[in-house]
């Protein structure tokens, strides 16, 4: 099977990631893939890989008629068999496109906490949750769950001394890590910034620092906030460590790191205990009693469930806690999280989605998801229009 795979970007993230690594592993097993999309950091990683890549241009809009004309002559020109495209606008690109003009198979993926109502119905869907596998089953017929998937050899601990060698991090001091996109999506800035608050209490007692790996439009604030809680300390309480193309060393030097989604998931990979972190002040230790919750509605939460200072205050201070929690997460990410069982899930999915269709399903689907996306360009634009309160301490 020829197959070619659309990430949104190849910027940091944890879709692309999950997007280039399961392409990899899919090649691995006698497929011949090719990854579409605009040029970014996790380039290194395509080529690292081995993987054959085209550069598609820059997207102006939803259903970019330059991208979709470039992406339909890939297709063509590559033989391509599959399309399987991640996030929705690259989903709208290539539903419009060398699906709705060659035919092409194609099979969507969406890992965020939610799927627009927009994306087109009669295309199988993969979701990365059983909450969200159950929710879009009522309205699709053709839904799969597909946990992102960890390459547990590429992350894997090699050692705390290399790691803390390599950051520059002395003795005796305890690291929280925490790396992602630092953008108000899913609170995951607002989450970072109540993190350099509670380690800005936390460092009053005890010797300890934050490792902030990511950029995004929250970037600045973060700084500023890092900036004033050194100052106060006298000392790099929080370092801020901007985008890092190669965040092995950061969650490897780390004692502690928190995370949401695939990044939880890595950080369990490396043998470290994890604090989940989601939106509106949620934060929660994964242990073994909890497990099912998070399987069920995936790494991530809403509203306050525990206190972050409380569990920092706890983990820091007990290497006992640190190493079961530790060896705990890296055998439950191995046992259920496995690359090479997701990329056999997903030929199955590929296989499913090539079987033939009803044309009159499809080309009533075409109808809805135009209007749909004429109505979502619609809203947009009224937004952009309209005036923005600004608050005080708003990140945007």
């Amino acid at each position: 099977m020829r197959v070619l795979v659309y990430p949104h970007e190849l910027g940091m993230g944890g879709s692309q990631i999950n997007a280039i690594e399961l392409a990899a592993a899919v090649r691995d097993l006698g497929h011949e893939v090719v990854v579409f999309a605009t040029p970014g950091v996790l380039l290194e990683r395509v080529a690292e890989l081995g993987l054959d890549f085209i550069e598609a241009p820059v997207r102006r809009q939803s259903v970019d008629p330059g991208t979709v004309r470039r992406l339909i002559g890939a297709v063509d020109q590559r033989g391509i068999d599959m399309v399987h495209s991640y996030e929705w606008a690259p989903s709208l690109d290539a539903f419009f496109g060398p699906a709705l003009i060659l035919g092409t198979p194609l099979v969507m993926s969406v890992l965020s906490m939610d799927v627009p109502g927009f994306l087109p119905r009669s295309v199988p869907l993969i979701v990365g949750t059983k909450c969200l596998a159950e929710e879009q089953s009522k309205a699709r017929p053709s839904v799969h769950l597909m946990e992102p998937p960890v390459d547990t050899d590429f992350n894997k601990s090699r050692g705390l001394p290399p790691a803390r060698l390599h950051l520059g991090i002395g003795k005796g001091i305890r690291v929280v890590a925490v790396v992602g996109r630092l953008t108000t999506d899913l609170g995951k800035v607002q989450g970072v910034l109540e993190a350099i608050s509670v380690m800005d209490r936390i460092a009053e007692d005890l010797p300890a620092v934050l490792l902030v790996a990511g950029d995004g439009p929250g970037l600045k604030g973060v700084q500023s906030a890092a900036t004033a809680v050194n100052v106060r300390h006298g000392k790099r309480v929080i370092r801020v460590e901007g985008l890092v193309s190669d965040p092995r060393m950061i969650y490897d030097g780390a004692d502690v790191v928190l995370g949401m989604g695939s990044s939880a998931l890595r950080g369990m990979s490396f043998g470290k205990p994890v604090v989940v972190q989601g939106s509106h002040g949620f934060w929660s230790l994964f242990t073994p009693g909890n497990t099912a919750r998070f399987l069920q509605d995936g790494f991530y939460g809403h509203g306050n469930q525990e206190e972050l200072a409380d569990i920092l205050s706890l983990l820091l201070t007990d290497e006992d806690l640190r190493t079961s929690l530790g060896a705990f997460g890296r055998t439950f990410v191995q046992e259920n999280f496995s690359l090479e069982m997701a990329a056999r899930q997903l030929l199955d999915v590929y296989e499913h989605a090539s079987r033939p269709r009803l044309q009159a399903g499809r080309i009533g689907d075409y109808v809805r998801t135009s209007l749909e996306v004429a109505k979502f360009r619609a809203s947009i634009k009224r937004q952009a229009f309209s005036p923005t309160k600004v608050t005080a301490g708003s990140v945007t």
